[in-house]
């Protein structure tokens, strides 16, 4: 599954990786309460699209690819 990105943040917080494009620091810190851990979320033109847990994901320029 694969979509174009105004910015993203990708947030696996039982890797303790977060990956941050074009998004403040608090705002993860909105991101992990209101999702919680293991979410991957983009937003596109200022709306937040969940896509549930994550499994493996690999986020690059503006893209965010994510299977199983």
């Amino acid at each position: 599954m694969s979509m174009q990105l105004s910015t993203g943040v990708l947030f696996k917080e039982n890797n303790n990786l977060v990956i941050i494009r074009g998004i403040e620091k608090e705002t993860i810190e909105q991101i992990k309460s209101q999702y919680g851990k293991e979410r991957c979320i983009c937003y596109v033109g200022g709306q937040s699209v969940d896509y549930g847990p994550v499994k493996h994901a690999l986020f690059w320029m503006d893209r965010v690819d994510i299977g199983d």
